[in-house]
């Protein structure tokens, strides 16, 4: 993984608007401090997150903002953490390492680390596991 940065996200977006599908089944493993690791299975299609499921159960509509991994919801995610880089350094060690791997031909996310603090680290670790473009509604209709 390569250290995120303004240039690298605005590179992978600009990728997955040119190159990116509307439609697609994504499958994203997150592990955050504190936490047990959570899967979430999400279909977007339109351009719209349709559904999603926490660890195989469907999360309710009105909470799926919370659990949006959908890859706008991932690039939005990065965006927000872009601003704790500007967290000053502790001596020697940066008080925040954003690090990402993005896919090279559509800019997706595949991978993202978050480590925050010197002495007691907390990493959040999303991986994308599976990523399938499906038929967009208007290819069907």
């Amino acid at each position: 993984m390569e250290p995120l940065s303004a240039t690298t996200l605005e590179a992978a977006e600009r990728r997955w608007d040119a190159r990116g599908s509307d439609s697609y089944h994504l499958v994203v493993r997150v592990r955050a401090p504190r936490f047990e690791p959570a899967v979430y299975d999400l279909v977007v299609s339109g351009g719209k997150l349709v559904a999603i499921e926490r660890n195989g159960a469907a999360v309710p509509p009105g909470d799926a903002h919370r659990y949006d991994y959908s890859v706008a919801g991932l690039f939005g995610m990065l965006q927000q953490d872009l601003r704790l880089a500007d967290v000053p350094a502790i001596g020697d060690v940066p008080a925040v390492d954003l690090r990402a791997e993005f896919e090279p031909a559509t800019g997706r996310l595949v991978c993202y680390r978050r480590t925050v603090g010197a002495a007691r680290r907390r990493v959040l670790l999303v991986e994308v596991l599976q990523y399938e473009p499906t038929a967009s509604p208007a290819a069907t209709a």
